[in-house]
């Protein structure tokens, strides 16, 4: 989107980064000729990326997961480093 000049003399004045103004295109809701990045919305996300960074330290701790696909099936899956040559040329 363009932004004219009077937005980004706003956004100096107010200390508003473009980042910001990028996040609030991304995630904010339509008020008419508007778009709010509320309190609610930024709560949630936050929220959401909480539960996604433990699920990869979960990941990170078993040293990361393969899953096997054919097609859309999924076949089995196992921690990436669970392999042992050993193992595997024993039996």
């Amino acid at each position: 989107m363009h932004m004219t000049r009077h937005i980004t003399t706003r956004m100096n004045h107010r200390g508003i980064r473009k980042d910001l103004i990028d996040l609030t295109l991304d995630l904010g809701d339509m008020d008419g000729d508007k778009i709010v990045l509320s309190s609610k919305i930024i709560d949630e996300e936050v929220s959401s990326l909480q539960r996604r960074l433990k699920m990869l330290s979960d990941a990170r701790k078993k040293g990361g997961i393969v899953v096997v696909a054919d097609g859309d099936q999924l076949i089995t899956a196992y921690h990436k480093n669970s392999f042992s040559a050993k193992f595997a040329k024993n039996n």
